[in-house]
């Protein structure tokens, strides 16, 4: 048998032993078979890195004797591409997901103190969903199936693939993917356990996902903005959308969750938010590999549309009944006192995602049920996503501004009146600053307001928790900061989180509603002019450039007469494999715009492009890519010790009483 494949049903056999291994030492209370388990565990991670290195070399050793091999890569590909072609089709992209998904619990695994009573009853869930995975590509989604002749060449990447944000999207969105069914298996195991827990402890891995979710959608959106042909950054593509919605309810989990570690509250909605979250990673899954819908993104046909299908009826049917068995044991204590508290908002906050969620759902699956009922797809457009989502943006953005200063159970009017009168004082006057200046759009007046709002509230508190850390030991100001700041990193790493955030929707309003564009006819020497800017077209040039031909139309930039930028490129490339040209846009950032170029014909003496003036674009890769980063970093670093020995205290004091009452019932 080939190596690729021996490795993948040795890896399935020990994924069947390890789940039997595990459930028979649950039952028979043996210690030895959990640590046989762990092994196989470390095991199959060990495989499916030796497989997922065979693919590699396959695609480096340009081997189109495999039939995966040959359809994603050529001879004349670079080498970049043909490494990043491992996971451009639907097989490939599956045994990555596996082999995240093993290093996962393979980490779990290795560190044998965390390995307590509730992974025990996760990892079968884990198990289960990576033995089926195997088993798919075993049969119906094989990466290693060999042809019974070797071509010459293979069929090449598609040109739109053929870019470094190739590198970067598909990883980082199945580094989220990966990570989103530890959060689901703790779930199961916590109510089937009754151990509210699990939500402490799903909270952090599920993080580490929202931030792979993140980051794909950010590096999606960054593609999106340097290759496609349409000068934006989000087109509410069904792809597209299938990535933020688990991202969605991700981010409404990590929110409700504070209510159940503190006050004991919204447990079914936690449940109810991991159970959609990995229902959406696995439905997102089924969009882009089995040709249902058209994109950009998908992978062509499958034959895996019923395996994802059956699996999502089967966990959301399982989950669904054990829900319903331990119906009595999860239930949520009574936490609403008043719609004007700090635990309304957070579930205002899980109505406005459920809300956004349903919508970006409905959208997206509308031309598929249109098609199934009437027999043709009817389209959603983005003008539908914007309508809905937009003012759910908004009210999520004053949300943001309200929730850290309002207080817990009831705020009182008092309490209102010296928390925000200064914040929304301020809010106010630079706002009406900002209307002197120009900016009189409504959508962008709201933004401003909301958002100085947002960062005024948040100050303030961390001024409050600076000021607390002073009156317990006042060490000169920096001092009393860094402590406030090492002993609450979860706030203030949120508080970045919501900065970044922030800065994306700033940015996305400020392109949106001030962009300015236009469409010229140039030939060489000639000028035009898009907002303050003006763009000479200097030169055409055509050169050779790995395996496509480049076509360049250079400008030269000028702003109020000087020089600001030379040799601007708007790009188009022709692919001779493909028969294809692609449009190649260009964007360049001069002080706080972005200069968009997107070249629509180019010969040898004139361009005819598109040129945009985007203002602020700079803040949405600024905030999504570091600042955004490095606040989850600093929510990932807290343990919190306290809470995390208050609740195994409850624990011990729990399996106490229970043996107290065992002993109780011998003794009569």
């Amino acid at each position: 048998m080939e190596l690729g494949e021996t490795t993948l049903v040795i890896a399935l056999i020990l994924s069947v032993y390890a789940i039997a291994a595990h459930i028979f030492g649950i039952w028979k209370k043996k210690n030895e078979l959990f640590d046989s388990a762990r092994i196989a565990i470390i095991a199959i991670a060990v495989l499916l890195t030796i497989a997922s290195i065979w693919l590699f070399n396959l695609f480096i050793t340009r081997n189109f004797q495999y039939e995966y091999v040959a359809l994603y890569s050529s001879l004349d590909l670079p080498m970049v591409y043909t490494i990043s072609a491992f996971w451009a089709g639907a097989d490939g992209s599956l045994l990555l997901w596996a082999w995240l998904i093993a290093i996962y619990i393979a980490m779990i695994a290795v560190r044998g103190k965390s390995y307590d009573n509730l992974i025990k009853h996760a990892m079968p869930v884990i198990l289960v969903t990576l033995a089926y995975f195997l088993y798919m590509m075993l049969t119906v989604s094989r990466p290693f199936r060999m042809l019974d002749f070797i071509p010459v060449d293979g069929n090449g990447l598609n040109p739109l693939l053929q870019d470094p944000g190739m590198l970067f999207h598909p990883t980082t969105l199945f580094w989220g993917y990966a990570g989103a069914i530890i959060p689901f298996a703790l779930m199961i195991a916590g109510i089937y356990l009754a151990d509210d827990t699990w939500t402490y402890r799903a909270r952090r891995w599920a993080l580490w996902a929202w931030l792979g979710l993140t980051l794909g959608n950010m590096f999606g959106s960054y593609w999106a903005y340097t290759v496609l042909n349409w000068g934006g950054f989000w087109g509410w593509d069904p792809v597209e959308n299938a990535s933020f919605l688990p991202w969605l309810t991700l981010t409404a989990f990590y929110h409700s969750t504070m209510i159940q570690e503190r006050k004991g509250g919204m447990k079914f909605w936690n449940i109810l938010l991991i159970l959609l979250t990995w229902e959406l990673v696995v439905y997102g899954t089924l969009l882009t590999r089995s040709g249902i819908i058209s994109s950009v993104h998908t992978f062509g046909e499958s034959t895996t549309a019923p395996y994802y299908i059956n699996y999502m009826i089967v966990v959301l049917a399982a989950t669904l009944i054990l829900v319903a068995w331990k119906y009595n044991s999860i239930q949520s204590k009574k936490v609403f006192e008043s719609f004007v508290s700090r635990e309304a908002s957070f579930l205002y906050n899980n109505w406005i995602f459920m809300a956004s969620t349903a919508s970006v759902l409905w959208g997206t699956t509308y031309p598929l049920l249109s098609e199934a009922f009437r027999g043709y797809k009817v389209m959603v457009g983005p003008s539908f996503y914007n309508q809905v989502n937009v003012p759910l943006g908004i009210a999520l953005l004053f949300l943001m501004g309200i929730c850290p200063l309002i207080a817990w159970r009831r705020a009182s009017v008092s309490h209102l009146q010296r928390n925000f009168t200064m914040p929304l004082a301020t809010a106010v006057g630079v706002t009406a600053i900002a209307f002197v200046f120009g900016i009189r759009d409504f959508y962008a007046q709201i933004v401003v307001a909301g958002s100085v709002l947002v960062i005024a509230t948040h100050l303030v508190d961390v001024s409050k928790i600076v000021n607390r850390q002073k009156k317990l030991e006042d060490r000169g100001y920096l001092k009393n900061f860094s402590k406030a700041f090492w002993n609450n990193r979860r706030t203030f790493g949120g508080y970045l989180c919501h900065i970044a955030i922030l800065m994306i929707i700033v940015s996305a309003a400020g392109a949106v509603v001030y962009e300015k564009e236009g469409t010229f006819n140039m030939r060489i020497g000639d000028t035009s002019s898009v907002g303050s800017y003006e763009f000479q077209l200097t030169r055409v040039d055509q050169y050779m450039k790995s395996n496509r031909q480049v076509t360049a139309a250079l400008f030269d930039v000028y702003k109020n007469g000087e020089l600001i930028l030379t040799d601007a490129n708007a790009l188009m490339y022709y692919y001779a494999r493909q028969d294809n040209t692609n449009v190649k846009p260009m964007a360049y950032r001069i002080g706080l715009d972005d200069l968009y170029f997107s070249a629509q014909a180019i010969t040898p003496d004139h361009a005819t492009l598109k040129i945009k003036v985007m203002p602020v674009m700079f803040l949405m890769w600024l905030g999504g890519f570091y600042v955004l980063i490095l606040g989850i970093l600093i929510c990932v670093s807290t343990v919190i010790p306290i809470r995390q020995r208050r609740l195994s205290a409850d624990i011990n004091v729990k399996e106490s009483m229970k043996k107290m009452t065992t002993e109780s019932v011998h003794d009569i």
